[in-house]
């Protein structure tokens, strides 16, 4: 009874609390803060596609680079406001992510992390190089924008904005994974030929899911580049991608939940470890490798075995699914010799 009056009532308890949080900190960790809620974004976005539809692509980060530069430079170049720069931020980098669902046609695992990584690697190049456009190393500032009157020159009102779109943003991909879409993308991350079979289309999935993540990151990129107020191209490098897949595997894969962990954890922990700073990389990566091996569902998966989190309603449908997929390889299957 205790723990379904603590899972009613915890999520808007939190709603209430970080409604709260600008009266309560300083403006360095307000900036901490917005950071970690750009981080949940874009943890949603590759979770949908790394997560729930096992699609093993290395591009994320580049992708919030396309929408962080799309958004930057529409507002410092052209005066254009951040209610349209925003959007065409997160537009822009899913037009360029739905590139990334024509290899998925072809190639899974390790060919599609290969080519999708040197996809990145090519965004990062131009993002360096083309100076007319990206001002190469110099980077882009970003102007100071008004929210409902409220100038966006201090983190506290950023919050707000970056709070509101986070949640809208939760809220849909929620939805997405709770409705038939959702159930296509497991099916296809457990087997693509009984998917196909069960008259799912995996080229038009694969083409949607792969645009929505890349629009999750393209708009986590724009609101990184406000949080921020200057973006260069070496901060949409390798280094930023070890972070998202960190995030999401150690926060927790096919997990809403998850997404929310591991932002939080993994965008605190380089304040920890701001002494080593040379070190940071290597630690992500024996974390990613111990949760791996130790803790695969990660965090909020260990939360949910022990009850202290409620099961997501996808989890549920894709036991079910699950079993129904193997019933059908099983029938598939021929029998013994007579």
């Amino acid at each position: 009874m205790t723990w379904d009056f603590l899972h009613r009532w915890f999520a808007p308890v939190v709603i209430v609390v970080m409604l709260l949080l600008p009266f309560g900190t300083n403006s360095y960790q307000q900036f901490i803060i917005n950071q970690v809620i750009v981080y949940v974004i874009i943890a949603i976005g590759l979770n949908l596609l790394l997560g729930y539809a096992g699609q093993f692509a290395f591009a994320h980060a580049a992708l919030m680079g396309i929408g962080a530069y799309a958004t930057a430079i529409l507002m410092f170049r052209y005066n254009i406001s951040m209610w349209l720069a925003i959007p065409a931020g997160g537009i822009a980098a899913a037009a360029i992510g739905s590139l990334g669902a024509l290899p998925a046609m072809r190639m899974k695992r390790v060919y599609l992390a290969l080519m999708t990584l040197a996809i990145a690697e090519l965004i990062q190049w131009i993002l360096l190089h083309w100076k007319e456009v990206t001002y190469g190393t110099d980077g882009v500032k970003v102007p100071n924008q008004t929210f409902f009157g409220l100038q966006l020159a201090n983190d506290d009102h950023k919050f707000y904005l970056v709070l509101a779109i986070m949640l809208a943003l939760y809220v849909v991909a929620r939805r997405l994974v709770e409705s038939k879409f959702g159930r296509a993308l497991v099916a296809i991350r457990e087997n693509e030929i009984v998917a196909q079979c069960n008259g799912i289309s995996i080229a038009h999935t694969k083409a949607a899911v792969f645009a929505v993540s890349a629009f999750y990151a393209g708009i986590g990129g724009a609101l990184f580049a406000l949080v921020l107020g200057h973006i260069v191209p070496e901060g949409f490098g390798l280094f930023q991608l070890v972070v998202h897949f960190s995030i999401v595997v150690i926060g927790g894969l096919i997990s809403m939940f998850g997404s929310v962990i591991g932002a939080i954890l993994l965008t605190a922990l380089p304040e920890l470890l701001r002494g080593v700073r040379a070190l940071q990389e290597l630690i992500y990566g024996i974390l990613l490798m111990l949760f791996i091996v130790v803790m695969p569902a990660g965090i909020a998966g260990f939360a949910k075995q022990r009850g202290w989190l409620p099961d997501e309603i996808l989890v549920r449908g894709w036991r079910r699914l699950r079993a129904r997929l193997d019933g059908g390889l099983d029938a598939g299957r021929p029998g013994p010799p007579q």
